[in-house]
């Protein structure tokens, strides 16, 4: 006796899926491509920290359609945090960050600052603060995007 199977299919709802499942891939892929370039900029950085406030300043914040999702701001362990200098780097990281963002509007969003006011001199005196890293930045995200979308059948390209 044949069996007959009918199947229901919204569409809508796959296409839902589909599109979340999108969404975790990029935010995972920029939450360690971010990470990853901060954590070369820190390492790589060319000016010498007097009180630590640029190296705290120094971080990214992730949003996604306007909302944080991540905040990754570390007093530096180098200078000597005059006035709580580390913490105010921190803070100024983390508002910078945030005023980039509101400016951009993204659906996903990674902001990669210096936060320190100051960072553009110290740039503009020949030291490396982020520019490095800035450039560092597309190839890294290109390796984890490849990286998480190894198995979907999908591609991608980053642009500039």
């Amino acid at each position: 006796m044949p069996i007959k199977v009918k199947i229901n299919i919204d569409w809508n709802k796959v296409k839902e899926n589909i599109i979340q499942e999108i969404d975790v891939r990029v935010i995972r892929a920029f939450q360690i491509a971010c990470k990853e370039t901060v954590i070369w900029a820190k390492q790589n950085h060319e000016y010498t920290q007097q009180s630590g406030a640029l190296n705290s300043s120094t971080g990214f914040q992730l949003y996604k359609d306007g909302a944080l999702i991540e905040s990754y701001f570390e007093q530096s362990q180098v200078g000597d945090d005059r006035e709580g200098a580390k913490a105010k780097g921190v803070e100024s990281g983390q508002k910078a960050s945030a005023q980039r963002a509101s400016e951009l509007g993204a659906h996903v969003c990674g902001i990669i600052v210096a936060g320190m006011p100051y960072a553009i001199y110290v740039e503009s005196k020949g030291f490396d603060v982020l520019t490095g890293a800035e450039k560092q930045f597309p190839a890294i995200l290109d390796k984890w995007m490849k990286e998480a979308f190894s198995d979907s059948g999908m591609s991608f390209s980053i642009t500039q």
